[in-house]
Formats: structure tokens, sequence, C-alpha cells
């Protein structure tokens, strides 16, 4: 009888252990209103269970939200225009209180920005300004606060699309995971910029010594992404459904390959994010427009990129974020008001819709947390 009881104390504890198990994000958004802002949200990786844990209103259109690896920091980008651009903000998190408190707002000095990163030793923030095609550094103390900034970079020129690339376009900024270079996709000038920094420099952008790659004319590059060995970047042409992949070498960008996302050809423009597994396997995109769904790559490792499944989402895929246990993919489907699960399998990098989902307001992007 004793042992029956200990079995079931054993088997309810392991079973208490298997469903405690909670993964938590920010959510960057379009807002419509004050109420609206940054979610918190909490993804149970047994149950699949998603629910809202906290939300930061009073602030517009974050639609891009990092913080720094303490964790005790929030920046995010408020998307929006005036005449002195639009704003970057930050937030202290108290993980006691499980409070966030507003630090500061300061205006970009460039139109819709949609990128944001911090410096690797986390003493300056850059944002990039997808209208004003530039970027702004501010410097960032270790409470938070930032200060008005000290560098602004303007990129001049344009591209072949007459629409969508009529000047500058920042829409990424990366910094590489070795090296001391920031990398920054131009969708209007169809470019990849490296540029140099210098953390002990007070112009800590080198820009006189930046380098620029050419990519196809008409391609418009969006989002960058390096893989953790530091020499493979892939990029997302957003304007032809595409992916590049360049080999770094020598501080060199050599192209590789660029590779479909879908069937049919576009110019308009709808392939969005990218995120690669922890085991650099498999590249992942979301494509938008007519097409509303994830593709999934398989990197052959340091081979030509083989697309091996193309699976529905919701309207408009933006960003989307893989779980640290790499089984399952969450995603922001912005048109569609919702973040959606899919089950991964982690050996063959397949994807499978799960009923998992929450009902979220213009969601477009999703953080570590």
């Amino acid at each position: 009888m004793k042992k029956n009881i200990l079995g079931l104390m054993l088997s309810f504890l392991i079973a208490s252990c298997s469903t405690s198990k909670q993964a938590t994000f920010l959510v960057g958004t379009y807002t419509a209103n004050a109420s609206q802002g940054i979610n918190v949200i909490q993804f149970d990786t047994n149950s699949k269970a998603i629910s809202i844990q906290n939300l930061i209103p009073g602030i517009e259109n974050p639609s891009f939200v990092i913080t720094n690896k303490g964790k005790t920091i929030l920046v995010a980008v408020e998307e929006t225009a005036s005449e002195t651009g639009g704003k970057v903000t930050s937030y202290s998190y108290d993980s006691t209180s499980n409070k966030f408190k507003k630090l500061n707002s300061l205006f970009t000095k460039g139109n819709h920005p949609c990128t944001v990163t911090f410096s690797p030793d986390e003493k300056y923030v850059i944002v990039g300004n997808y209208s004003g095609g530039n970027l702004a550094v501010f410097p960032i103390d270790q409470q938070g606060n930032l200060s008005e900034n000290t560098q602004f970079i303007q990129y001049e020129g344009k591209s072949v699309n007459a629409e969508r690339q009529e000047k500058p376009h920042v829409h990424s900024v990366v910094f590489h995971p070795k090296d001391s270079f920031l990398f920054v996709a131009d969708l209007g000038r169809d470019a990849i910029e490296m540029v140099p920094f210098d953390a002990n420099s007070k112009t800590f952008l080198q820009i006189e010594n930046a380098i620029s790659t050419k990519v196809s004319s008409g391609s418009g590059p969006r989002h960058l992404l390096f893989n953790k060995a530091g020499n493979t970047l892939y990029v997302t042409y957003e304007l032809t459904n595409e992916i590049g992949v360049f080999k770094f070498e020598d501080n060199q960008l050599q192209h590789q390959q660029t590779i479909a996302l879908t069937k049919t050809p576009t110019k308009s423009g709808s392939a969005a994010e990218l995120r690669l597994s922890d085991d650099g396997n498999y590249l992942y995109a979301t494509v938008r427009g007519n097409d509303n769904q994830l593709v999934v790559m398989k990197t052959n490792q340091d081979k030509d990129l083989e697309v091996i499944q193309s699976i529905a989402t919701g309207k408009a895929p933006r960003n989307f974020i893989l779980t640290n246990d790499q089984k399952n993919i969450l995603i922001a489907n912005q048109n569609s008001d919702k973040i959606t699960v899919f089950d991964r399998d982690t050996k063959s990098g397949l994807l499978s819709p799960t009923s998992s989902e929450i009902s979220i307001p213009k969601p477009v992007y999703l953080f570590n947390f």
C-alpha cells in the first residue's frame, strides 16, 4: 500500500514538473489606441496553451522590441512619423514585482523606425529608420536611460522599383556575432552596408570605412541573419520573395546562392522574417501577400539551400520565433490579429499546425523574454 502511495506521489510530482515549463515572449504590435502596446505572453511547452501575462500600454506602434542580455532593460521603437522622426523608448524591468517602468523616449530623427539593436557592450542602441533611410546611435546607461543620439548616418540613392525603392529604406541592423561590424539592410538601394564600429571611439560607427555590397536590382533586402559561426549571412529579399546566401570571409560578403520562396515571381513584395534553428540545419522564412505561408529550408551545412516545405499560416505572417527546446514555432500574423503555434520535428525540421493560438491586435514581432 505504501509503495502504491509513494508511486502515485512520484507520478504526481513528475506530471507537475512536466506541465510547468513556461516560455515567455515579448510581442511588438501596431496599435490603434493608448490601451494597446507591448504584450508579454507565456507559452506552456507541454499543453501549448498561450496566455497574456502583462501589457505595457501607452506606446504607439512598438513594432520592434528587444531587451539587454540581463532582461532588465527593454527598448522598443515607436514606428511613427513627425518632423523629428519616430521614437525609441526604454523601460526598466523588475523581475521581483514583474513590473515595467518607462524611463524615457527620444525622437529618432527619421520616420518609421522599424529595427533596433544593442551594441555588443550594451552601451549604445542603434536604430534604423525605414522611411528616413538613416541610422541613429543612442547612448544608454546601465539603468536603461537613453541619451540624445551621438551619431546620425543618412544614406542616399535609390533603385529600380519606382514605387518601393524611390529612396533609401533601412530595414535591418545586425551586429556580426564575432567581428566588429554592423550590417545594415537597405531595401531602397538594394544594398547591404558593412560598417566597422569602435566601442572606445567618440564616433561609434566608423562610417568612413564602411563597405557597401550591392544585391540584385529590385530585390529589396529586408532582414539579415548570420549563422553562429558568422561565416554565412542569410538575407530576405522582400520585393522578389527570395533568400540570398552570402559567405563572409576576409571582411567581404561573397554571394553564393539565391533561392525562390514562392513559385510565382513578384515585384510587389511580401517576404518578411527569417530564423535559423539552433543546430543550423534549417532556415525558416515567412511570406505575406497572396501566399501567407512559412517556408522551411534545409541548409545542407554550407551547401545549397533546399526548400523542403511550405505551410499555410494566418494572414500577413510577420515575425516568428522558435522556442528554446526547438519543438515549436510561434508566428505573429498581423492581419489575422493572432499568434499561432506550429509543432516542429527537431530532426526533420518539418512543421505541423496546432489549434493553439491567441488573439492580439496586429502582432508583428516576437522576442524571447
